[in-house]
């Protein structure tokens, strides 16, 4: 055991050698393969592994002045590898960092954790392993989010460490080039630090360990308790794309500016107080509905309080809207053909997230509020959400409704247990409460989903009009991995190069046109007024490839007008009874739940009613920008001459969604309270 202990290092340093050795003739092809610096970045591959090979034979004996000068070698090695290591996770080389100063400033993140560990623990060696590992483990995390997720590791994603977990499992994960290149600059790095003997403990080390605490100290608070590098130099997150921010301005220094943004600031001129009267200002001009602004048609008004039924389809969208290319067969063939037809309102429901985020759309839709009003990437169901939640369900609720909420996943997911009940949901129902579930790849079908539908229809209390909130799961990523027991109908034509996940996502969407179809035939045969919303969550993770065939055009090469494209799902509103019919091109989901009020009959609020003004004017407002009833794109933070509309409809946001005490209750209550 003792000879075993011994020779550790040699053991580990030959198999992390091998390993490396191994994985870099595995991808050499990919080293080669880039455009630029891709020999070079495969020779200092195999010098890591070499220097680490030679670092576990060799271990001389030195005097401690030497140990002291290495040692502080190390910790100032250290940083740089991570830099190098983490930037090119990032899809980055140091010198593609805008500025040189932007590449300090990671490096100064990067020397500051170090030293800061070891301020506390005064060991180089530990310091370096630990440091580098956790660093290593930020950038795999952060590429592998920026390929599934459409969006870096922001400081906030950590609150959605249940659903991340849920749905890891479903993606495949490739080890890269880059990986094999990060993981030998971490294990050079560590096994350089761990070469170098111990050194005794002195005075000088102590003052060493106590000058490193002051200045990681000193620049914390200085940066956390001032805005001077905002104001002097515009050190800010680029929240109109973060996966800009973080190839520009450094993945680790973007992540920590982030950092400051956890908390959510009023919009300026905001005040508690005045926010009432500012809505009652814009409301002396009655707004019309957004069913007149949009179609010329008055809402429909059943007789009595009408069903509700909301199904927000996880992932469902026309990719038409990006461009144009053809399929064998129609993958929507049902909801075209009901395009024209009477009691159908259909359109492009505009959204704030691509691949993921579901629950930020379902704030959106369910709020009235904005994501145009929060950070980029962040998420208002797990940092904002933490009282009672006015929105369309309390609106219902205020007028006898039952309120039900239906997701065939983990309740867990999103935090929806607890928005929920801010919210004001009677029920929540989850998978673990669902049976003899019936699934399609791996989730839960839309085919089971909705007849779970008509199941709680059929057993609701008939004293009570019924309102039920639907998220479904059929149609989630990833698309990669191929079932035999599914058959995918659609296949794309006409296309230059191979995309067999979009082809499984297209043959999904058919599978769910098919279910709605069955759904909406029930429905027509209910007596009671029965109105329906169907629309997607986002537009699904599949090739780049695809999207840059069909576009014409590399993804980090469109404009942001035009990137707002694959921010567009569909929408369809359809009833039992009168409702008005038509094409509705361009509307934010924020303006979803107005329109389905307005055709119910029902009371609404001033906030709706509200919502129903700012919709004549910008029919879009997204995180992804803002489109005016003419037509015209501006981006969320500069919308023009319409500033001062859209200020006032953040201020009434952030009373929404922040007050609790001082919420002005008038604007978001059918009877002026909660």
């Amino acid at each position: 055991m003792q000879k075993i202990k011994k020779n550790l290092p040699i053991i580990i340093g030959n198999l992390l050698f091998g390993a490396i050795v191994i994985l870099a003739a595995i991808h050499k092809q990919q080293f080669l393969d880039r455009e630029t610096f891709g020999q070079p970045l495969l020779s200092i591959t195999g010098c890591f592994a070499l220097g680490i090979a030679l670092f576990s034979w060799w271990r001389p004996q030195m005097p401690d002045k030497l140990k002291t000068v290495l040692g502080f070698m190390a910790l100032f090695l250290a940083p740089f590898l991570c830099l190098c290591a983490v930037e090119l996770l990032n899809n980055n080389l140091i010198w593609e960092i805008n500025y040189a100063q932007n590449v300090w400033m990671n490096y100064l993140v990067f020397l500051l954790f170090h030293i800061g560990i070891y301020a506390l623990c005064g060991s180089i060696r530990f310091t370096v392993c630990l440091v580098d590992l956790l660093m290593l483990i930020f950038g795999l995390v952060n590429m592998y989010c920026k390929l599934y997720k459409g969006s870096p590791l922001l400081p906030w994603d950590f609150g959605s460490w249940r659903t991340a977990l849920h749905v890891a499992g479903t993606f495949e994960y490739e080890i890269t080039y880059a990986v094999v290149f990060a993981v030998a600059a971490v294990a050079f790095s560590i096994a350089f630090a761990c070469w170098i003997p111990h050194r005794k403990t002195t005075l000088l080390r102590w003052v060493g360990r106590a000058a490193c605490l002051g200045i990681f100290t000193g620049i914390a608070i200085f940066y956390y308790t001032t805005d001077y590098m905002a104001e002097e130099y515009g050190v800010a997150p680029d929240f109109f794309n973060q996966s800009r921010g973080y190839e520009n301005n450094g993945a680790i220094a973007e992540f920590i500016v982030n950092t400051k943004y956890l908390s959510l600031n009023p919009p300026k001129g905001y005040n508690a107080d005045n926010i009432e009267q500012e809505i009652a200002d814009a409301l002396k001009e009655p707004p019309l509905p957004i069913s007149v602004s949009a179609l010329g048609q008055q809402p429909g008004a059943p007789e009595t309080s009408p069903n509700i039924i909301v199904i927000m389809d996880e992932a469902f969208s026309d990719l038409s809207v990006i461009g144009d290319f053809d399929t064998n067969i129609d993958y929507m063939p049902y909801l075209n053909s009901l395009v024209g037809t009477e009691n159908v309102i259909e359109g492009n429901a505009y959204v704030s997230t691509i691949g993921t985020g579901t629950s930020n759309t379902e704030y959106e839709f369910l709020t009235g509020n904005s994501m145009a009003f929060l950070p980029i990437g962040s998420n208002a169901y797990q940092l904002y959400i933490d009282h009672e939640q006015p929105g369309l369900t309390a609106t219902l609720k205020g007028q006898g409704y039952s309120a039900t909420a239906l997701h065939p996943y983990y309740s867990s997911s999103w935090n929806r247990i607890a928005v929920y009940n801010y919210m004001g949901f009677d029920a929540f129902i989850a998978q673990d409460q669902l049976k003899n579930t019936r699934i399609l790849r791996r989730f839960i079908s839309d085919e089971y989903d909705f007849q779970q539908i008509i199941r709680l229809y059929e057993e609701r209390d008939p004293n009570e009009p019924f309102y039920l909130f639907n998220i479904t799961m059929q149609n989630h990523s990833s698309y990669e991995k191929v079932y035999p027991s599914f058959e995918q109908e659609v296949t794309l034509e006409g296309i230059e190069n191979k995309y067999p996940q979009t082809e499984q996502y297209l043959s999904l969407i058919k599978v769910t046109d098919e279910a709605l179809a069955s759904l909406v035939d029930y429905f027509a045969h209910v007596e009671q007024p029965t109105i329906l919303l169907f629309f997607g969550d986002h537009q699904p993770f599949i090739e780049n490839g695809f999207y840059q065939e069909v576009m014409g055009e590399q993804l980090n090469k469109l404009s942001d007008e035009r990137n707002q494209q694959r921010y567009i799902t569909r929408f369809m509103l359809w009833a039992n009874y009168d409702i008005p019919e038509g094409w509705i091109d361009e509307i934010s989901v924020n303006y979803l739940s107005p329109l389905l009020l307005e055709n119910t009959g029902l009371e609404m609020t001033e906030y709706t009613r509200f919502l129903q003004g700012m919709f004549a004017k910008v029919p879009v407002i997204t995180a992804l920008g803002c489109r005016d009833k003419d037509g015209r794109y501006y981006p969320a933070d500069n919308p023009l001459s319409y500033i001062e509309d859209i200020n006032l409809y953040w201020k009434a946001a952030y009373n929404n969604l922040r007050e609790d005490k001082k919420r002005a209750n008038a604007l978001f209550y059918v009877n002026g309270n909660n």
